[in-house]
């Protein structure tokens, strides 16, 4: 405790030390023209006596005199005049009055130019005392415009402020640091502190990631001048290390107020923060911060170290629970808070991971597995994804999800991304080709990390031509996150990988703030869609649509579609039905050391044939989806050709909106509307928004929830009023014809190719003397007079044969009471719809006058 009391009694004798965490500059770094006194410049030709004058009789305005000397100056005091006299007076010499300061001014004068800062002056001094050389009357000379000298004690002085000053300030900011906040506390007469604010920077990371650690230091010594301006006076604002700051008030604060503080805090990390990238463009980027909040007890309570620590814990504390809780937000300490954070625990956990992960990447304790990437529908696999595996011998397997995380945060994701890459290129230039003839293609995952070295393009290339591997063959798959950090210039690096001849994918899309407009400025072939959309396609129709859309706008853009985490048959049916190109998941086969290539054998070899379990697919339906009540929570862009309704003017309505208002009351009622539309749905009437009615035919599907509870309603409709209005038109033309066929005046009759009667009207029913109803029981021979019969017969084999396409015979009817009449018969042939002859149509007009007839038969 010794060294820190010196220090703070050191720092406390400066003025370059303020509580409020004042930011001017440290001793150390000030020039010598700060500090420089102004002297009298004579030449070398002034006399001694006037020099003796200058500095005997006016010591107070003229305590030094600079001498411009043909060597340089020359630095002349009182302490030299005098060694001059006793010098002078020893040997006899002339008087010091008859000479001229040239001949007796010594040599060796230090010259520093202003613009030098005490430490580099001190430094200077201090290397000609070692090399044995003296700086008279120890002073320095500083040129100015009026030049000037620095007393070597006041130097030092300033030198020790300097370093005193550095032991207890942050260099980059200028604010002071933790040593110093221990030593404003220290008793006696301490600072008491009364709330402390813990302040950490989020998604500082990012910003030395992307473009620096330069830009990363102009970040921080923004946010540190806009934290010292909500400092009041008394409060000490500090920077403990990195990204973390603290504000402490001498006061204790009430909540509320507290409230308001944290929430300026949070503010001033918001407002965007400009900076210098490493291409030297400026940039305006954007960080933000969590606030933890600890008070110090009510009342006058003891100043002291350990005051201080319980406050910057407990304030720590609540600092992570405000990042748990979504960060950008503030947190005030509680006692419960200790109890869900082990952060001790967490942090050397972590750096044992850290040490082990580094250990593993630098001596080759990783592995590479492949996962198959089947096309749709076929299953064929096309290629597979390049994924690292790590098993550690003391923590066995470690995932994915907590290795690659901390490879990104520590840097270690440049080297192992980089041996993946090669890894995998290598590997992959020996699998043989498979049957379908088609090499597979190996696609390797890229850190935002990664994308932005600048070295990486030369890694691809490298990789590639070590291994042999065809540039088609590798697909680089980079993260949203990597594209929107910096958009432009992820764009430019990939149209580098893409001159290479590499695929590119966009990979987890929709995971995090992915914007449609990526597809359009991203030179990627691929969009591999997120896993967690793909989970809910079958159950949630939210997340079908929204797969539905990227996969129509990714083709509407020349890209192709890949689904992740397909497990399930009837997840990959609904992809197929969306679109979806290829996908991969356990559904199609799990990551493998080798990896497997050929198609699968039934059944499995078939998992996306049949219907899609939700039927959001046909891009000429209305797809409604509603609530229990009936309210419309989405509907499809077909609405507007269909309906003339936008798809947003439709949310929030009620599906009674769209059907005809003469079925409203019955749908209310509980009585149907909808006419039987067979197994394709029902057909019912819809209004259309000018009024007019469209038929549409209709299928619903209702979706429960786990407890079987109905969720929503799914309508899929087409419409089918072209359809419908053609039926009623067929209706409409088949009963005028049957009007016109029963009660044509000539007998008329429809057989089939055996003679058996189909229809006939009643004229003709009249002629034979029966009913209708009786001769749809009978054959034409039954009313056909014996001796006729042959005729008849004849004529109908040439029909079914085709010889004949009709004919016009004279014959005799046998009527129902036995007697007989001639008529004239015109028969035609009707033809089906492969033209084949199906029935005979006949036209009966009676010749008059009774011929013999025959018993009747009947």
């Amino acid at each position: 405790m010794e060294s820190r009391a010196s220090v703070a009694a050191l720092s406390r004798r400066g003025a370059t030390v303020a509580p409020s965490g004042s930011m001017s500059r440290p001793a150390g770094d000030q020039t010598l023209g700060d500090l420089a006194r102004a002297v009298r410049v004579v030449g070398p030709d002034t006399p001694v006596g006037t020099v003796e004058t200058l500095l005997v009789r006016r010591p107070a305005n003229t305590p030094w005199l600079v001498v411009q000397t043909a060597d340089g100056p020359v630095l002349l005091g009182r302490g030299w005049l005098e060694a001059l006299r006793a010098e002078s007076d020893g040997d006899g010499g002339p008087p010091l009055a008859a000479r001229r300061v040239e001949e007796v001014a010594p040599r060796g004068t230090l010259v520093v130019p202003a613009d030098s800062t005490v430490g580099e002056a001190a430094a200077l001094l201090a290397e000609r005392r070692r090399s044995g050389q003296d700086v008279p009357e120890a002073i320095v000379v500083v040129c100015t415009e009026g030049t000037g000298v620095v007393p070597v004690a006041t130097l030092f002085e300033q030198l020790a402020h300097h370093y005193a000053y550095r032991a207890v300030h942050d260099p980059l900011t200028g604010l002071p640091n933790r040593v110093f906040l221990e030593d404003q506390v220290q008793p006696p007469g301490g600072f008491r502190p009364g709330s402390l604010f813990f302040v950490d920077l989020d998604r500082f990371k990012d910003v030395n990631d992307h473009f620096g650690h330069a830009a990363g230091d102009e970040v921080l010594t923004q946010f540190a001048r806009r934290l010292r301006s909500l400092a009041r006076s008394g409060d000490l604002v500090a920077r403990l290390s990195g990204d973390e700051f603290v504000l402490v008030t001498a006061d204790r604060l009430g909540r509320e107020e507290a409230d308001a503080l944290a929430q300026r805090i949070l503010l001033s990390a918001d407002a965007p923060v400009v900076v210098r990238g490493a291409d030297g463009a400026e940039e305006l980027v954007t960080i933000g911060a969590s606030v933890g909040i600890a008070h110090a007890p009510a009342g006058d309570g003891a100043a002291g170290p350990d005051v201080l620590d319980r406050l910057v814990t407990e304030a720590d504390t609540a600092m992570y629970r405000a990042k748990t809780l979504g960060r950008g937000r503030c947190a005030h300490f509680a006692p419960e808070l200790l109890e869900d954070r082990e952060h001790g625990e967490a942090v050397r956990a972590r750096h044992l991971l850290e040490r082990r992960l580094r250990a593993a990447v630098d001596r080759g304790g990783l592995s590479v597995q492949y996962q198959p990437v089947v096309a749709l529908p076929s299953g064929q696999a096309t290629g597979v994804e390049a994924l690292a595996r790590w098993h550690d011998e003391e923590l066995g397997w470690v995932a994915p999800d907590r290795f690659v995380p901390l490879a990104e945060d520590t840097g270690l994701i440049v080297d192992l991304g980089r041996w993946v890459l090669r890894t995998a290129c290598r590997e992959a230039a020996g699998w043989p080709v498979p049957p379908s003839g088609s090499a597979p293609t190996v696609a390797v995952n890229v850190s935002p990390v990664q994308l932005v070295q600048r070295g990486f393009v030369d890694e691809v290339v490298a990789a590639l031509a070590d291994s042999g591997l065809a540039p088609d063959r590798l697909c680089l798959e980079i993260t949203e996150t990597a594209a929107i950090t910096d958009l432009a210039a992820t764009a430019v690096r990939l149209e580098e990988l893409r001159g290479l001849g590499v695929r590119l994918a966009l990979d987890d899309f929709g995971a995090g703030h992915s914007a449609l407009s990526l597809l359009r400025h991203l030179p990627v072939d691929l969009v591999k869609i997120d896993r967690s959309f793909v989970e809910r396609v079958t159950t949630d129709t939210a997340d079908a649509v929204l797969v539905r859309l990227v996969v129509e706008a990714a083709h509407g853009l020349g890209r192709k579609v890949c689904a992740e985490g397909v497990e399930t048959p009837d997840q990959a049916r609904q992809l197929v039905a969306l679109g979806c190109d290829s996908a991969q998941g356990w559904l199609f086969g799990r990551p493998a050391d080798v990896p497997v290539l050929a198609v699968p054998a039934a059944p499995e070899a078939d998992p996306v044939s049949g219907p899609a379990p939700l039927p959001l697919a046909g891009s000429d339906e209305v797809v409604v989806v509603s609530t229990p009540g009936r309210v419309i929570t989405y509907a499809s862009a077909t609405a507007g050709p269909v309906l003339g309704w936008l798809p947003q003017e439709l949310l929030g309505a009620s599906v009674l909106t769209l059907l005809h208002p003469e079925d409203v009351g019955r749908v209310l009622a509980g009585l149907p509307v909808a006419r039987d539309g067979g197994a394709q749905g029902t057909v019912h009437r819809a209004l259309h928004r000018d009024g007019t009615v469209r038929w549409l035919r209709t299928t619903v599907q209702r979706l429960t929830d786990a407890s079987g509870s109905l969720r929503e309603v799914v309508t899929v409709s087409r419409d089918v009023t072209a359809a419908v209005a053609a039926q009623e038109a067929l209706a409409e033309s088949e009963s005028m014809f049957r009007h016109a066929f029963d009660d044509a005046p000539i007998g008329m009759a429809l057989t089939g190719l055996d003679g058996r009667f189909i229809r006939v009207n009643k004229a003709y029913a009249g002629l034979v003397g029966r009913t209708p109803g009786e001769l749809a029981a009978m054959t034409v021979a039954d009313v056909t007079h014996p001796e006729d019969l042959a005729q008849d017969d004849a004529n109908l084999a040439e029909v079914r044969t085709g010889t004949a396409g009709g004919h016009l015979v004279t014959k005799r009817y046998l009527r129902a009471d036995g007697t007989a009449f001639l008529a004239r018969v015109h028969a035609a042939v009707v033809v089906d719809s492969a033209q084949r002859p199906a029935h005979v149509f006949a036209h009966v007009v009676e010749l008059g006058g009774d011929v013999p007839g025959v018993a009747a038969r009947d």
